[in-house]
């Protein structure tokens, strides 16, 4: 390991600490309530993909819209933390995509979102997780590489034929969901150093939450409907069956629809919150439309991709997550500014729980790389 020669005094053993409560803090950052939820719902007439972000701290956020055209290469944890030496297999490309999505550190480092060709990514909890380590393959911070993904591809199959040439790392424990507008699914669990992908007939209940796939379908399992005798009982908060309650719920919605499908998507996540929900997210795949609310802004706002330019000659635009306005707010979108993220970025890492240390060395590193990030990327129509 490095040691940089401005922290006087410091011992590699230290800044092995310092790392170690980054690595701390991230497997429980994003993971504490242990109640993140995502699902699909798609019937005739109807493709939506819904997310509840929860936390035990307020999260600061953006939306941010991504034009297409911008030339990029990958970054990696081993960049970002102290003592990097940013040795990793390089990858470059050119965004194919323009996207908008829910960032919780910046511009490009996203927690889930929606490219223009109708394919959503989004990421939760998921402890134990392990992702691969094979230094041949090009290595992403984990929420660089979904930007990757909503830059490059279209469909679920072109993004699980990716994964045997990149690979996500950093701090967080996840796993991800998968959508694209022609209705299919899929969930990407990383475990024991590999890709274990559930889609098609392997998925059949699109809903995902903080346990792996197959221990909650053994749990829906017990229940009347999915093969078992229990009744799904939305009243039972004691029990936390988040899963169950999904299923349920886009199984009624099925049967014999009664609501739009929106409104129904944000009744299935209120369902799901369990107290520690920030933000709800809605995504209308075809119609390419965002909806969401915050625990600080309750009414419900939303944008279209098609009301932004999306040439990478246009800046991109972001707006603040807890901006409180009703309804269609596309034209409260602001240009990206370097000076702008940069805050952002500082207020964003600001709750992660590292300790005294940490928060006085380690974060301000990170803020400061996470920063340049974007102000790195060019135009390359």
């Amino acid at each position: 390991m490095r040691v940089r020669r401005s922290v006087v005094g410091w011992s590699a053993f230290t800044l092995a600490a310092l790392e170690g409560l980054a690595l701390l803090a991230g497997s429980g950052w994003r993971g504490g309530p242990q109640s993140c939820s995502t699902f699909m719902l798609a019937v005739e007439g109807a493709l939506v993909v819904g997310h509840n972000l929860d936390e035990g701290f307020e999260v600061p956020g953006q939306i941010v819209v991504n034009p297409r055209g911008l030339a990029k290469q990958n970054v990696s944890w081993e960049d970002l933390k102290i003592g990097g030496k940013g040795s990793i297999p390089r990858l470059r490309w050119v965004s194919k995509y323009g996207s908008i999505t829910y960032n919780t550190v910046a511009r490009e480092f996203l927690d889930g979102g929606m490219n223009e060709a109708g394919l959503y990514v989004g990421e939760m909890t998921l402890l134990g997780s392990v992702y691969p380590s094979d230094p041949k393959v090009p290595a992403f911070y984990h929420h660089q590489w979904m930007q990757y993904l909503l830059d490059s591809f279209a469909t679920v199959p072109e993004v699980l034929d990716s994964l045997a040439g990149t690979r996500p790392d950093g701090h967080c424990q996840w796993h991800f969901f998968v959508a694209d507008r022609e209705g299919r699914a899929a969930v990407i669990e990383f475990l024991d150093g590999r890709a274990v992908v559930r889609t098609g007939d392997t998925l059949p209940i699109p809903v995902l939450g903080n346990l792996a796939y197959d221990d909650e379908m053994k749990a829906l399992a017990e229940y009347e409907g999915f093969g078992g005798t229990k009744k799904v009982d939305y009243a039972d908060t004691k029990n936390g069956r988040r899963f169950v309650w999904g299923a349920g719920m886009l199984r009624d919605f099925a049967a014999a629809p009664r609501a739009e499908a929106v409104p129904y998507a944000f009744s299935i996540l209120a369902q799901l919150d369990r107290g520690a929900t920030k933000w709800s997210l809605v995504f209308d795949i075809p119609a390419a439309r965002v909806y969401w609310r915050t625990n600080q802004a309750r009414d419900i706002r939303f944008a279209d991709l098609a009301s932004f330019g999306l040439s990478c000659e246009k800046p991109a635009r972001v707006l603040d997550i807890h901006a409180a306005k009703a309804g269609n707010v596309a034209d409260r979108f602001a240009p990206w500014t370097e000076a702008d993220n940069a805050r952002f970025v500082k207020a964003a890492l600001k709750p992660w729980p590292l300790g005294a240390m940490g928060n006085a060395f380690l974060k301000p590193r990170m803020a400061e790389r996470i920063a340049k990030v974007p102000a790195a990327i060019a135009c390359s129509p």
